[in-house]
């Protein structure tokens, strides 16, 4: 009796300790990422203007939205999130400027006479250019009946989010174009800079007139270069950086003689074969009917193949990483131009496809019996009405400016005056040749090819995957990784600079790496990666073509850079161009000296006098040099008659002699020309109030939980 006396004389005791236990789950559920489940949504991708972005609905938008397309994973999740944001900002915006859709509104953007372009994209027929209303009611019937299956309802659902989006963004769009007004000093301006025009004597030093190793950098320069273009460096969030190590996996010799030794046992069955297309598809080769001219051929081909007649298989040679067998099918002259004449019939099912190849092959039948001509069945049945009004006449073409199809049968099968069916992205055409050029007369050779690829096997990708392995455990931090590349001579160390929390793409590795890419920046963000510390993790590539694993990666971070300003390091090789380019400069500058006039072999150097006319100086353009502003711009502050000093340019050293400068007069009555001159920023200005409004409304950003 008397501990229970006791404790509850201490029950207070008890409950602080429950408060603070209970307390110290809550930290260590925020400090371990599961905060959401308490203080946020763990659904929440984002916030933005008072909304909450639902990673369960992003997903199912884009699984609508990307439903078995090849799109870049991580390009379309960028999009999609910009997309989000940009609905949400334009959703607050309806609230106090009146810019939202009515369902009246929307119903008329669907179904109506002035259709979204949202739905404009989405039903117009690719044979017609028109919209398809026959699908487009469809949908409208399956809505009003509520009988549209779930996957066309959710795809319609997500659409109408689009179009209300755009509709939107078009209303502030004009809101902001009305707001614009130019002023009578900016239509003097561009009255002016309209007219003003400069004529001018210029030569032209180039830099390759200093030879590169003339000039030496330190990292001062580097420094100094990258002050002058702070405006290009400056970031709004934090950066990082990562150098990692390429382990590229190159094929043994044996690999080598592995492939040539698989088509090397093709070479028989290729020879004796009577069907050579379907030996190619079927040895997983790529049948192709195109006839190549010598020039077309490649070296391992060009000099060799012409020789043998046709049956013959030459091979195996190497070409683009294979071992490769050819078959000599057929040569011949071929014409540099074909006219030709077809019957199309558009198809979408294959009943469609079916009936339409029936009722060519009869309209073939009948031209080839001369029971009717083509020209006139063309005009009865081709569905193309632009050139069914000419009996189907597509005109004199030259090689390579038809759909492949058409082309490869119009050059490679048909001689004149032979039809034939085949089948294109338009449709199926019943084609007949009705005249042909011969100019050039190219001799051009049909090839069939198989080849095996030269692969690394497992062998050397295991024993490469142990190096990255052994370079892991052995290099715990980046210095000493960086060393032991150094020492071992056998790898390279690349820079991966200025990378964003949600950056998915590392330029040097190619648009492939996404995947890759995205892993490294994560680990680089992750909470627990200090700069200087080394991936436990090997990552992968693969080949593009032909997706095998190709090299092996390690990543360590080598710079943490706040907001405000990038690291210059990874722009070094682009910073390197101005400063030699900068330091060619003064030295030809030096060598020059004091210029009176514009005349011949100043300090030694060898060029040509050339003449600019008609230059606006606004433009900064020079006839046939291309952009060149500095140099311009400085023409423009010369009197006439009066020779510049070495002046920087983009294709090299220029000095200028001005003969004659327009001035435009004042005009007194602007009235005429304001309704000529449109506001310069009518055209970019809602891409400027998008990003003012994104910053106001602080977008919170949490897809690096997600993806």
């Amino acid at each position: 009796m008397g501990m229970i006396t006791s404790i509850r004389k201490r029950l207070w005791v008890v409950t602080v300790l429950m408060a603070l236990a209970l307390i110290g789950f809550i930290v260590m559920d925020m400090s371990s990422g599961g905060s959401a489940s308490l203080f946020n949504n763990p659904d929440t991708v984002g916030k933005v203007a008072g909304q909450t972005l639902s990673w369960a609905e992003f997903q199912n938008t884009e699984r609508v939205l990307y439903a078995n397309s090849e799109v870049d994973y991580y390009g379309r999740k960028d999009y999609m999130w910009n997309q989000f944001i940009e609905k949400a900002i334009l959703d607050k915006e309806a609230n106090y400027n009146g810019i939202g859709v009515s369902p009246a509104e929307i119903k008329e953007l669907e179904f109506g006479y002035n259709l979204s372009p949202v739905i404009q994209r989405n039903f117009k027929d690719p044979n017609t250019g028109q919209i398809n209303r026959e699908q487009l009611n469809t949908f409208k019937q399956g809505i009003e009946d509520e009988n549209l299956d779930p996957r066309l309802r959710d795809f319609w659902l997500v659409q109408e989010k689009e179009v209300i989006k755009d509709r939107m963004y078009n209303k502030l769009g004009a809101i902001v174009s009305k707001s614009l007004f130019m002023p009578n000093f900016a239509i003097e301006r561009n009255q002016f800079e309209s007219n003003f025009r400069l004529d001018f004597n210029y030569a032209i030093i180039p830099y390759l007139a200093v030879p590169d190793e003339e000039i030496k950098i330190e990292e001062s320069d580097y420094v100094e270069e990258a002050n002058t273009k702070k405006s290009l460096l400056k970031t709004d969030e934090e950066t990082r950086s990562i150098k990692y190590v390429v382990l590229d996996i190159i094929p043994t010799a044996e690999d080598s003689n592995t492939a040539k030794t698989a088509v090397e046992s093709k070479i028989e069955g290729f020879k004796s074969s009577t069907d050579d297309s379907s030996f190619v598809v079927s040895n997983l080769g790529t049948w192709n009917d195109a006839y190549l001219t010598q020039a077309e051929l490649s070296p391992a081909l060009k000099d060799t193949i012409y020789k043998f007649p046709n049956g013959t298989v030459y091979g195996p040679y190497i070409e683009n990483g294979e071992y490769r067998i050819a078959k000599v099918l057929d040569k011949k002259v071929i014409p540099d131009s074909v006219k030709s004449s077809h019957i199309l019939i558009q198809v979408k099912t294959r009943e469609q496809y079916l009936s339409a190849v029936r009722l060519l092959d009869s309209l073939g039948n009948l031209v080839k019996t001369g029971k009717a001509r083509f020209d006139s069945l063309a005009m009865k049945f081709s569905q193309d009405q632009g050139s069914a009004v000419k009996g189907g006449d597509l005109g004199m073409v030259a090689l390579g400016r038809m759909v492949k199809p058409y082309n490869d049968a119009i050059f490679y099968s048909l001689n004149k005056g032979e039809i034939k069916t085949i089948l294109t992205q338009f449709g199926v055409h019943l084609i007949q040749v009705t005249d042909t050029r011969f100019t050039t007369n190219k001799n051009a050779i049909h090839l069939a090819v198989i080849g095996e690829s030269i692969l690394p096997g497992e062998t050397i990708t295991n024993s490469i995957y142990d190096e990255a392995q052994n370079l892991i455990q052995t290099n715990r931090s980046l210095e000493s990784l960086e060393k032991a590349v150094k020492e071992g001579g056998k790898y390279t160390m690349e820079l991966a600079g200025n990378l964003f929390l949600n950056s998915y793409q590392i330029p040097k590795l190619g648009q492939n790496s996404n995947n890759t890419s995205r892993e490294m920046v994560r680990w680089a963000y992750a909470k627990d990666t200090k700069v200087g510390d080394v991936s436990t993790e090997v990552y992968s590539l693969q080949e593009e073509q032909k997706k095998y694993t190709n090299k092996y990666l390690i990543a360590a971070l080598s710079n943490i850079q706040p907001k405000g300003f990038a690291s210059y390091e990874p722009y070094k090789e682009q910073l390197k161009g101005d400063i030699i380019k900068r330091k060619k400069f003064e030295k030809i500058k030096e060598k020059v000296g004091q210029i009176a006039d514009l005349t011949m072999g100043l300090g030694g150097f060898v060029y040509t006098i050339d003449t600019a006319k008609d230059i606006s100086p606004f433009s900064g353009y020079i006839t046939n040099l291309g952009e060149e502003s500095k140099v311009v711009s400085n023409c423009a502050k010369l009197s006439e008659g009066q020779t510049s000093q070495p002046i920087m340019g983009e294709k090299g050293v220029f000095i200028c002699k001005l003969n004659k400068k327009v001035i435009p007069p004042v005009e007194p009555n602007l009235d005429p020309f304001r309704a000529f001159y449109v506001h310069p920023a009518k055209n970019v200005a809602m891409s400027y109030v998008m990003k003012a409004l994104q910053k106001k409304n602080k977008v919170t950003d949490y897809r690096s939980k997600f993806f």
